[in-house]
């Protein structure tokens, strides 16, 4: 019982679902230049740097059900977004075996840029509201940079909710 308790889908749903309740009570209302700060994508960007490129399109896709499940929007809208945002950021974080902190935090932010990118393509495929090009451009970098800021407190959350044990080096036994 203890290891179906230890999986990673019991870690997930609840801190998805505290992440997702702060995202639309108390975030919602805090702007920076008109732009919310997504604090949701960057928890799934987070996660595709702790976990790699596989285990970010998992849980960005049950956190963006989660999320579509919650506010009513497109189902499977937002589950592609944070899906391709933690596949992305998990992608480019290979570049490096053990990345330096500010490479972690740039990845985190192109994931996310990416994420964001997704939502207004799939609402002009599905013809649920127009493209919004001209507002991208400052809803992008804001997007990027804030979600670059919260990466810190989102990969140890990351790695834990994916039940990963962070690398140790070790010296080879001489």
């Amino acid at each position: 019982m203890e290891a179906l308790l230890r999986r990673p889908i019991f870690r997930v749903a609840p801190v998805a679902l505290m992440l997702i309740a702060l995202q639309r009570v108390a975030i919602a209302d805090i702007r920076f230049w008109g732009v919310a700060p997504q604090i949701v994508l960057a928890f799934c960007a987070s996660a595709g740097i702790a976990g790699g490129a596989d285990r970010g399109a998992w849980m960005g896709f049950v956190v963006g059900l989660m999320f579509d499940l919650g506010t009513g929007s497109l189902l499977g809208q937002h589950a592609l977004a944070y899906g391709l945002a933690g596949y992305t950021a998990g992608l480019v974080n290979v570049v490096a075996v053990d990345p330096h902190w500010w490479l972690s935090m740039l990845f985190v932010g192109l994931g996310s840029a990416v994420g964001e990118f997704t939502v207004p393509v799939v609402k002009t495929f599905v013809s649920d509201g127009g493209w919004h090009g001209e507002r991208l451009s400052s809803i992008l970098p804001v997007v990027a940079i804030t979600s670059a800021v919260v990466s810190f407190a989102f990969m140890p959350l990351g790695r834990w909710s994916l039940a990963i044990r962070k690398k140790t080096w070790k010296a080879p036994a001489a």
